[in-house]
């Protein structure tokens, strides 16, 4: 489920859907919301803050990010 976001144990990383289907193997995470953004157009009772489901980088088609954080190196 690559396609779908995920969030660390402690929230403070997100990953990108189109990062990590691009990846094709495992998620990749970048901080959050710093990588994100937020908008109430996208809130909800599970996250209030409104997380944009793709990193600014895919959003906005800047290229990725540097350092990226991968599933393997983190607790989710």
């Amino acid at each position: 489920m690559l396609n779908r976001s995920q969030y660390s144990k402690d929230g403070q990383l997100k990953s990108c859907p189109n990062c990590s289907t691009a990846n094709g193997e495992e998620h990749v995470y970048y901080s959050y919301p710093e990588y994100f953004g937020t908008t109430p157009k996208r809130a909800s009772s599970n996250r209030p803050d409104g997380p944009q489901s793709h990193c600014e980088s895919c959003r906005f088609e800047k290229g990725s990010y540097p350092n990226p954080v991968l599933c393997s190196e983190i607790e989710k």
